[in-house]
């Protein structure tokens, strides 16, 4: 039995390369089955950040499921792992994150992420439907869709499940100014990208689970639409609309000094003006506006309190529900 996480990192790596190797796949780290029998091609990735690992036992049971002909598919479907050698170091990234590394208007440094984007973006240049599975730092509520509405990439979201909440923003508005997300990228080309998040990094059942089932039902709807000409609009409304959140506030991590109180998860819902950290000077840090907090940030610190270098750029930031369905906001 596989007892640590490095164990079963390594076990499900060597058997991603054996499976590789038979298929003699052509970007690195990436597997493709091509079944010809339509031009639509999905690529499902992880390991975008090294850390997250809670998806890749079920990116390798769908492998196993389709070439034994236990899941049927008719186009071509593409596994995509991110930044291993982060994952071998159990870490979220080396030198940056990779997941602000994609696109031509990169003004970052010649990081090894940086090159390993440089890798990846031709194939996801080719993806008509591209779902990116993450998992968050600390602990989350549940599970959470997140991107810019988009209106083809909210109806696959919708239609494949996985999660009833949808963290979104308008059109054009990036998730970070560091750089653009493996999302983004697929979605410059008019194409469908999407961010999963399946609960705290690291193996997961419920993430396994979660994201199999994802795969399964996005496989059939992509044979659905493009054998059958099935509309992905109508095949969503089988399931629920989403909860709508968008963030609407980003607490600047701008000293080493500053720090959130002990306990917040993703999801946890905070009061206005509540008392939530302490600011550089150690006063007390209050919260603008009731909301949800997300991305809390807990880094190491060192003897005299202070977090570690480089910071991240917001210690959190707040969701709140949108005020009307975004697919009523403009320019989408």
């Amino acid at each position: 039995m596989l007892q640590t996480k490095k164990e079963k990192l390594e076990y499900y790596l060597n058997a991603f390369y054996s499976l590789g190797e038979k298929l003699n796949s052509q970007t690195p780290h990436t597997i493709s089955l091509n079944y010809n029998k339509h031009k639509g091609h999905i690529i499902f990735a992880c390991l975008i950040h090294g850390n997250e690992t809670g998806t890749l036992p079920a990116i390798l049971k769908c492998i196993k499921k389709l070439m034994n002909k236990e899941i049927h598919f008719g186009g071509k479907v593409s596994f995509l792992l991110g930044n291993i050698e982060a994952a071998k170091k159990g870490v979220r990234y080396l030198e940056s994150d990779l997941n602000r590394c994609f696109g031509n208007n990169y003004v970052g440094k010649e990081t090894q992420e940086r090159k390993r984007a440089l890798e990846i973006m031709p194939i996801l240049k080719t993806a008509d439907v591209f779902i990116d599975f993450h998992q968050t730092i600390m602990p989350s509520l549940k599970p959470f869709y997140i991107f810019e509405m988009n209106r083809e990439s909210y109806f696959w979201a919708r239609a494949t499940g996985g999660a009833t909440t949808l963290v979104t923003r308008k059109k054009g508005a990036q998730f970070s100014s560091a750089g653009m997300c493996s999302d983004e990228y697929v979605r410059s080309f008019q194409k469908v990208g999407l961010t999963l998040e399946l609960g705290e990094q690291g193996f997961s059942h419920e993430a396994e689970s979660l994201a199999f089932e994802v795969m399964k039902r996005a496989l059939k709807y992509m044979d659905q639409i493009y054998l059958n000409n099935f509309s992905i609009e109508k095949l969503c409304k089988k399931n629920n609309d989403f909860e709508f959140l968008s963030i609407t506030y980003r607490e600047p991590f701008e000293s080493p000094k500053k720090r959130l109180n002990e306990g917040f998860c993703n999801f946890h819902k905070i009061s206005k003006n509540m008392v939530v950290g302490s600011d550089q000077l150690q006063n007390p840090l209050e919260s603008p506006k009731e909301g949800y907090i997300l991305f809390p940030k807990y880094p190491l610190r060192n003897q005299d309190g202070e977090a570690e270098l480089p910071l991240p750029g917001e210690i959190y930031v707040l969701a709140t529900p949108t005020t009307e369905h975004p697919l009523n906001w403009q320019q989408i």
